[in-house]
């Protein structure tokens, strides 16, 4: 008996010392922030590496009652590298987990690739740099934390996130699409008198549209306040010819430029309510 326990204990010793060695051996004496070795348990980690669509990933993780992050086959903690791809086919995020919370960098594209996010963390809390950025590379967000408490000193300003405006309000200031992607981020009916909203935030649209045809060419181009009409809306024909051009004000028809491609006569009586004819207001992607 004596023996065996004298035997583990040498054992332990001999593993111990191994480790510690393997520790010293990964620092790197010139730089800055020197590692004081890795812990034992991220040496005994089994890091995995998976890979797939949004659909995929819903089915493949989930969060469990102690807040781990786990995979849905085996119900344990999941450790390693993760990247969820998009419908066309790029990476859309990638992230980093330990024993299931969140350690390391994490990453969010936007749709043209251009990075969207970028956030740290160290054993599930967040710890480092968390940026946000537009599509054209404009800082949203920038934040910095220490052990999950956030540096309010660290930037002059947070980003435009301090206009009050959300990120997507922001990116479709200006917006320029075919009807097919216009109803991927907007949704509602201006055309018959109803707003317009952003489909992700529901928030009403304040911007600019450039509606185009199936063809790629100027159908409409369409002003909006609060999700209405606003200043003036134009609409184009097939051939290119301005055909319809109005002053609108918080959704009101005010006057008409154009109307069929022509001038329009200012003596001329229109009810705009009249139920028979409703092509003035349809001038949004038309009917």
């Amino acid at each position: 008996m004596n023996f065996s326990i004298k035997s583990f204990c040498s054992w332990f010793t001999i593993l111990l010392f191994a480790f510690l060695l393997l520790g010293c051996e990964n620092q790197n004496p010139g730089a800055e922030n020197k590692s004081a070795g890795y812990k034992l348990s991220k040496l005994l980690l089994d890091e995995e590496y998976w890979e797939g669509t949004s659909s995929e990933f819903q089915e493949s993780f989930f969060d469990n009652e102690e807040f781990l992050f786990c995979k849905s086959d085996t119900k344990l903690p999941y450790s390693g590298l993760i990247k969820v791809r998009s419908r066309t086919g790029i990476v859309a995020s990638s992230s980093s987990y330990a024993m299931g919370s969140r350690d390391g960098d994490f990453f969010e594209w936007h749709e043209n690739g251009k990075l969207k996010a970028k956030s740290q963390y160290k054993e599930g809390m967040r710890h480092g740099y968390f940026y946000i950025w537009t599509e054209t590379g404009d800082i949203y967000s920038r934040k910095y934390y220490q052990d999950d408490l956030e540096d309010f000193g660290r930037f002059p300003d947070q980003g435009s996130i301090e206009s009050g405006q959300s990120l997507e309000a922001i990116q479709l200031e200006t917006w320029e699409g075919k009807g097919s992607a216009f109803y991927h981020k907007f949704a509602g009916d201006p055309k018959r008198g109803g707003s317009l909203y952003i489909r992700t935030t529901e928030e009403p649209y304040n911007g600019t549209i450039t509606a185009l045809d199936d063809q790629g060419k100027k159908e409409a181009l369409l002003r909006f306040r609060n999700g209405k009409y606003h200043g003036t809306i134009s609409k184009w024909n097939e051939d290119g010819v301005l055909w319809e051009e109005g002053e609108f004000d918080r959704g009101e028809l005010v006057q008409y430029s154009i109307l069929d491609g022509k001038p329009f006569n200012g003596n001329r009586v229109i009810d705009i309510t009249d139920s028979e004819d409703t092509s003035m207001t349809e001038l949004l992607f038309g009917e």
